[in-house]
């Protein structure tokens, strides 16, 4: 069974999830583009030494402990990964043909495991939702990223992005869920070609795109038009944009 990571400050005011694992020589914030690989990455070789600010304290907490503590009526929470490129393009990724929502566009994400064999904490599951979706290794959190609804009644959308979440139902509309989506600030050195490793299972193909082509949804110089899963989705990620033009970091 897979411990629960340790809290323990570290300078500059971040705290380091702790577990043992492998070092490698050196950090990055990505490589070149990468070529695709559809097959699953696999087990996630150990969950890595997560950087993060230190109000993210509140999320070093598996995900009912979480809902219980703060009094909330969700069935459950979900994470989202925002990875940025040196040349500031954001990874986004394709949904199967056989899954739900068929071909359309979304970023790495998912829901915590409320075993805690797979998810200690909500912080973890980010990083294990990036590895078993993309094949990268999260190695630090920046910060959250959301956007309000637009085109709702003030009450309802201040609900919806409630504490820096977005509350939603799941498809049959059963159960109720909030995502937190992160920034992810490093991800573990790769060589030139490491590919990016997709479940074909979930997703067919992945793209890095600047802030105009998510704006308007055409990518590359083939002119390739794409399709988010959600409005809501897209004004998160060009909120993220924002956010990373206007911060210092890497």
């Amino acid at each position: 069974m897979t411990a629960i990571p340790r809290i323990q400050q570290v300078p500059r005011f971040v705290f380091r999830l702790t577990q043992p694992y492998r070092r490698h020589n050196r950090l990055s914030t990505m490589a070149a583009q990468p070529s695709t690989q559809t097959t699953r990455p696999g087990p996630m070789p150990t969950i890595p030494d997560l950087v993060v600010p230190p109000h993210f304290y509140r999320f070093n907490t598996p995900a009912q402990e979480y809902i219980a503590r703060n009094n909330k009526p969700w069935d459950g929470i979900a994470v989202g990964a925002l990875v940025f490129s040196p040349e500031l393009k954001v990874l986004v990724i394709q949904r199967a043909k056989t899954d739900s929502l068929p071909d359309k566009w979304e970023i790495p994400s998912g829901v915590v495991s409320n075993d805690p064999a797979k998810d200690a904490t909500i912080i973890s599951a980010v990083a294990r939702e990036l590895w078993e979706e993309t094949g990268l290794l999260a190695r630090g959190l920046a910060r959250l990223v959301t956007a309000p609804l637009v085109g709702y009644p003030e009450s309802e959308a201040q609900h919806q992005t409630e504490a820096d979440g977005f509350v939603f139902n799941n498809s049959t509309r059963t159960k109720v869920f909030c995502r937190y989506v992160f920034e992810v600030v490093y991800v573990e050195d790769m060589a030139p070609g490491t590919p990016i490793k997709l479940n074909p299972c979930e997703h067919q193909d992945f793209l890095w795109a600047t802030e105009e082509e998510i704006r308007d949804r055409i990518v590359g110089k083939e002119k390739r038009e794409i399709e988010f899963t959600s409005e809501h989705l897209q004004r998160l990620i060009l909120e993220g944009f924002k956010l990373k033009r206007n911060s210092c970091s890497p």
